[in-house]
């Protein structure tokens, strides 16, 4: 009986490292690389995504209620089509999504001070600087994962949240993506994904 316990263990355990210690196939790694891309190229143009005064405040000093300023996301919608290769139009359609459901936020809570939507850097999904997420989600320490099923696509990154234990734990986030005209292209922001999960169960 222990001798088919650990064949069964052995077994397992193999499967395990097949499974999640593959490397990623070549249309992943596009994939992938498509979002590292776009993280370098919002870096350089960190400065033209932010001037886009997307909300407002309508009270004195420009305090809440705060409101989306549509006149305005349309040019930034019109920038990430002539200007952002690395999205598409499923991007803008769920950019066009968030700021409905912020500018829902704001009218069902007219002194909420902090601004729904706007209070962390939303293109590269943290609170730090740019440069800073960029590393994050890039670092050679983080793993990915990348599901496709026909034309839409998941990139999952676990960055450890303790890099000197012995099996760390990560935190997971996740890209969407899309092929549109035959090209994959994201379909939304970087977002957080609700759970973490230890180092023997993801690669």
């Amino acid at each position: 009986m222990k001798k088919i316990l650990l064949l069964g263990v052995f077994i397992l355990s193999t499967y395990s490292i097949t499974l999640f210690g593959q490397k990623l196939s070549p249309e992943q790694q596009k994939i992938k690389q498509t979002f590292f891309d776009f993280l370098h190229f919002y870096q350089k143009n960190a400065k033209k995504f932010n001037s886009f005064l997307l909300y407002k405040g309508t009270g004195k000093e420009n305090n809440p209620p705060y409101k989306i300023q549509w006149k305005e996301a349309e040019k930034y919608f019109l920038f990430l089509r002539k200007q952002v290769p690395f999205v598409g139009e499923e991007y803008i359609k769920n950019e066009r999504a968030h700021f409905k459901y912020y500018d829902s936020c704001y009218k069902a809570d007219p002194e909420e001070e902090i601004a729904v939507g706007f209070d962390f850097d939303r293109w590269a999904g943290g609170q730090d600087n740019v440069a800073y997420l960029v590393k994050w989600n890039t670092s050679t320490k983080n793993k990915y994962s990348v599901e496709i099923k026909g034309n839409k696509a998941f990139l999952k990154i676990g960055s450890p949240l303790w890099e000197k234990t012995a099996n760390p734990e990560y935190a997971w986030s996740i890209v969407p993506f899309i092929k549109e005209k035959g090209k994959w292209k994201m379909a939304d922001n970087i977002y957080p994904e609700d759970e973490t999960e230890s180092s023997d169960t993801k690669e």
